[in-house]
């Protein structure tokens, strides 16, 4: 029979060709086969691995307004050294240490000696030195006295104008008025004293405005302006209200802080210079979430932030912590309803596909 089988494949050999087609073929749809059946074992396996379930809290942003905390120190707005403009002996004292002075009020006064008659003689001599002038001019006019004469005449007059001046200048230096507002800090003469020129009398001290002097950080500093909101807490536990009126535009050398003034209204001049505070600086509103900080989590480079849904994908967000508060901290750089982790945050990563639950 196989000598049979032999001699037909000799005769007719195209039957053993087909027969080879036929096993080539049977072969390749063996292969097809085991292919497509490790395909299916792969998609039942990934179809039996679950997709991670987590639980969401849909926040949607507020307007909240960002602040800093600073520390500072209350200062006078003007500390002056009141000397005498002129010598002589103090006779009068009208105000003591811790009292408040107006602009304009005589505080001492320096004997006047004879500077009453010194005035009286320098307008007898303005008198008597205009009437030399007109007389002078009049004969000029006449053509009986030459430019020359006559502006003799007229310095004469004005050199007595002079002395006038100078007397009534003398006259009021004898009594030292306050410049400006304030409160007297330390008296140095006492009634009877001999004083010289530009020898010190009191130290006066101008408290309203009260200044507070503080510092910024460089992370806050360009978004610092004159019209920011300010609050002022004194060491006594009085907070009022303050006024930023200068912004250094150059930092500390060594701590890299900017050097601020806030102004506190002070009337009456009650509130001391030389005393602690804590200010509240605020910005301009924003829109932010507040959420617990047990939902903070790290990513792989250790950056602080929350993880949210976003088209069934987790996605991390770094935090820009705007506000803290006891209840939760307000976060910013979210736009429109944001859908936070809140249940199973630990278990998935950024970027993974999550089966969402809504609370």
């Amino acid at each position: 029979m196989f000598k049979s089988i032999t001699k037909t494949l000799e005769q007719k050999p195209y039957i053993l060709a087909i027969i080879i087609s036929l096993l080539l073929i049977a072969w390749m749809a063996s292969g097809s086969s085991e292919k497509e059946t490790a395909k299916e074992h792969k998609a039942k396996i990934t179809s039996e691995v679950a997709i991670p379930k987590v639980e969401v809290t849909s926040f949607e942003p507020m307007m909240v307004t960002r602040d800093i905390q600073v520390y500072g120190r209350t200062e006078p707005n003007n500390v002056l050294a009141l000397s005498a403009e002129i010598e002589g002996t103090i006779e009068e004292i009208r105000f003591i240490e811790g009292q408040s002075v107006k602009k304009g009020d005589v505080i001492a006064t320096i004997r006047l000696d004879d500077k009453t008659q010194q005035i009286a003689y320098a307008k007898a001599l303005v008198k008597q030195r205009d009437t030399e002038y007109k007389a002078a001019k009049a004969i000029f006019k006449k053509g009986l006295y030459n430019e020359s004469t006559l502006a003799e005449s007229k310095t004469a007059l004005e050199a007595a104008k002079a002395s006038l001046a100078q007397a009534q200048l003398n006259y009021e230096k004898s009594f030292v008025k306050a410049p400006f507002d304030g409160v007297l800090n330390a008296r140095h003469i006492e009634p009877g004293s001999f004083v010289r020129k530009a020898d010190t009398l009191f130290e006066l001290v101008a408290l309203n405005p009260l200044v507070v002097n503080a510092s910024v950080t460089e992370q806050y500093i360009d978004k610092l302006n004159k019209d920011n909101q300010v609050s002022v807490r004194l060491a006594n536990g009085k907070t009022v209200a303050g006024k930023i009126r200068y912004i250094a535009s150059y930092s500390s050398k060594g701590t890299n802080t900017f050097p601020v003034e806030v102004t506190i209204d002070n009337p009456e001049q009650k509130m001391k210079a030389g005393v602690s505070t804590e200010m509240t600086i605020m910005f301009q509103p924003e829109e932010a979430i507040k959420v617990s900080p047990a939902l903070m989590s790290l990513d792989k480079d250790g950056n602080i932030g929350v993880k949210t849904v976003v088209a069934d994908r987790v996605v991390f967000t770094p935090i820009d912590i705007i506000k803290a508060e006891s209840d939760g901290v307000w976060l910013g750089g979210f736009n429109g309803t944001t859908n936070v982790i809140t249940l199973g945050q630990g278990f998935v990563r950024p970027g993974d596909q999550v089966e969402v639950s809504i609370k």
